[in-house]
């Protein structure tokens, strides 16, 4: 393949390694570089493809493909965005934040009025941008970074969490994040540790019979070492503050550096994966009243999902405690996802 590696660089270096299912796509491949061992769903996925990823249903509790679970994350994200501004308010008592892959805008939602910084964020789903826009009246761009048109040098903090992993060209969006951050800049980067990604792919591979094949639920397209990572963000211009490796429990089991202690693995017919798994992103664009229904389903799983004591100060205290137990420095890749804090060189 003459598409160069986003790490290395390196042109026709990339060779097959396990064959996948994506919902609504069909059968894809992950490959691997020879030159620095990156893997990667290549061919590339064409945007038709990611139209089917992350259409409405990519949210929609109880979907068969996606994070079906995302309307109960609500309580989470408000959680987040406390210690958020805490640490946007050290930085500067006012500035432009912007969250790459702001999905439903829960986080915006809860940090906008928390400090003097003024939130946006790009949503690829036109029905996440739409609700976010909707219910919680943030700024929401609609689209991939690279097609937002944001102005160079205009924030000075960017987050992606589970985000650059979907992206089809890892490197070319880093490239225009940096292009948009002001020099000093920060960002952080939370993606899924490669290793935990893959392995289970291949054991469910090795064992699934011919007519099935291991199913990419939330689409990930890139499975990044923590060495593959560091390389791409210094590459791209960026310098390294604060490496760590969260979800310990969740990547050991990933791993299956426990014995008897594995993640499974949905498998798909591969008959069926090529079967649309929802409505394309411009579909529930196009259609007011499945919109509506949509978010509907959705706000009530939200009130279903709260609860009073989630709101509680002291609750956020300890959850952050728990947190930090299921946490190691990035140097022990063994947590479910990397979390990198760079700033602009």
């Amino acid at each position: 393949m003459a598409d160069p590696c986003d790490v290395c660089g390196a042109a026709g270096a990339m060779t097959p390694l396990v064959e996948v299912g994506l919902p609504g796509v069909g059968p894809v491949w992950i490959h691997r570089c020879g030159g620095c061992g990156v893997r990667q769903v290549r061919p590339r996925l064409a945007p038709a493809a990611l139209d089917a990823l992350y259409g409405g249903d990519y949210f929609a509790p109880g979907s068969a493909h996606g994070f079906a679970g995302y309307a109960r994350q609500r309580q989470r994200y408000e959680r987040d965005a406390f210690f958020l501004a805490r640490e946007l308010r050290r930085i500067a008592p006012a500035g432009r934040f912007l969250e790459v892959g702001s999905a439903l805008g829960f986080l915006l939602a809860a940090l906008a009025p928390l400090g003097g910084w003024e939130v946006e964020g790009v949503e690829v789903s036109a029905f996440g941008a739409w609700y976010a826009r909707d219910r919680f009246g943030v700024t929401v761009h609609q689209g991939t970074l690279e097609r937002a048109g944001l102005p160079p040098a205009a924030f000075d903090y960017v987050l992606q969490k589970d985000l650059l992993e979907h992206v089809t060209h890892p490197r070319r969006h880093l490239e225009q994040t940096r292009r948009i951050m002001r020099p000093g800049a920060r960002l952080r980067v939370i993606t899924p540790n490669g290793e935990a990604d893959v392995r289970p792919l291949q054991r469910a591979a090795a064992e699934s019979p011919p007519d099935a094949l291991p199913v990419l639920g939330q689409g990930h397209l890139s499975f990044f070492s923590r060495a593959q990572l560091l390389r791409l963000l210094e590459n791209v211009g960026f310098r390294v503050l604060r490496v760590r490796s969260i979800g310990v429990r969740r990547g050991l089991r990933a791993l299956g550096a426990i014995p008897g202690w594995r993640s499974r693995t949905r498998l798909m017919r591969r008959v069926d994966l090529t079967a649309p798994a929802g409505p394309a992103a411009g579909e529930a664009g196009r259609a007011p009243e499945r919109r509506e229904d949509q978010a509907a389903r959705i706000d009530a799983e939200i009130a279903a999902q709260h609860r009073r004591v989630r709101a509680w100060r002291p609750y956020f205290h300890y959850r952050r405690l728990l947190k930090r137990f299921d946490a190691v420095p990035g140097a022990l890749a063994v947590g479910q996802d990397f979390d990198v804090l760079v700033e602009k060189r």
